[in-house]
């Protein structure tokens, strides 16, 4: 049996990217964003993720009595 394997639409294959920076960063970056799509699409995202991250870093202290 012989098989080959192509790509046809390289365009259309999702990519995945794992980035870690500093909040500060992610501030910098996001407010350097263009606002245009895919770049707002990016700060939309960014901006979600600092929330995220700041609602677990000034979550609200809880007595476990």
């Amino acid at each position: 049996m012989k098989v080959r394997f192509m790509i046809e639409n390289p365009q259309e294959i999702e990519a995945t990217m794992k980035i870690t920076m500093l909040v500060s960063e992610w501030e910098t970056l996001r407010d350097q964003l263009v606002e245009k799509w895919p770049s707002a699409r990016l700060s939309t995202a960014i901006t979600s993720l600092l929330i995220d991250a700041r609602r677990v870093i000034y979550a609200p202290e809880k007595d476990t009595f």
